[in-house]
């Protein structure tokens, strides 16, 4: 069994056990229930086949990143006003709105779209990591397993994505792709730690082995789509910081 395979089905498993103690809104359990029975099928199923580049490489990994994110989602109860506190309380020391509101346009068009850059980027690093001698499973065990750590925080830490509180930061013409995204595939809830930031960071990792330039354009990616996150009000400060954090740390412990 592959590590990522075994780390999925220990997650799955985890999101069973939360969702029967914890539960959430109505409807939630059962949700979160078949999310994990998805995981831990297909993590099993992942495991007895041979390798099948495609498969185990491509298709996989990412099916099973995406039911990790809507299985946690289903078990949000309601924002922690505490957390939400102490969340917003850390930007406003650091004062994102303040900064934002006065960046360039051209600034915060750069930002938005590095927001939503972080999708194509996790196949291209994987793509530039590949051809510079890392394995696939390697990969995946680190982008992986830092989602799991930030998902699977959601049901102890759960509050509002600052968006939802808050006025527009910036104008930006790509702001309503972004938004047409989120409305179509998002959770709704904020992440804490943030995937979006802590992916980012993976990303740039898995391709330390790469020639220079790429790794550089990769670790300024990563800044830019931690940047986007914060600065459009995707994510809190400490969201970004602890994102980075978690993706360092499963960066390291994977022996890299």
């Amino acid at each position: 069994m592959r590590a990522w395979e075994a780390g999925s089905a220990v997650f799955f498993v985890y999101l069973a056990i939360t969702a029967l103690v914890r539960g959430g809104r109505a409807g939630a359990r059962p949700r979160a229930l078949l999310a994990a029975v998805a995981g831990l099928l297909l993590s099993g199923a992942s495991a007895r086949m041979n390798e099948v580049p495609i498969l185990h490489a491509w298709l996989l990994p990412p099916i099973l990143l995406l039911t990790a994110y809507w299985g946690t989602g289903a078990l949000f109860v309601a924002p922690m006003p505490r957390v939400e506190r102490d969340l917003r309380g850390f930007d406003e020391t650091l004062r994102i709105r303040s900064i934002a509101a006065r960046m360039p346009r051209a600034i915060a068009e750069i930002l938005e779209v590095a927001y939503s850059g972080v999708y194509p980027a996790v196949p291209l690093a994987l793509w530039i990591a590949l051809d510079a001698g890392e394995s696939a499973a390697h990969c995946w065990t680190v982008v992986l397993f830092t989602d799991y750590v930030c998902f699977g925080c959601l049901p102890w830490i759960q509050s509002r994505p600052p968006r939802a509180l808050e006025d527009e930061p910036w104008r930006s013409r790509w702001r309503a792709v972004n938004l047409q995204i989120l409305a179509s595939g998002s959770i709704g809830a904020n992440t804490f730690p943030s995937g979006h930031a802590a992916e980012g960071l993976a990303c740039a990792l898995l391709v330390t082995r790469a020639p220079w330039p790429i790794v550089i354009a990769m670790f300024v990616n990563a800044g830019a789509i931690a940047a986007g996150a914060v600065f459009g009000r995707y994510h809190y400060a400490a969201d970004a910081i602890f994102g980075w954090i978690v993706a360092l740390i499963v960066w390291a412990v994977s022996g890299q």
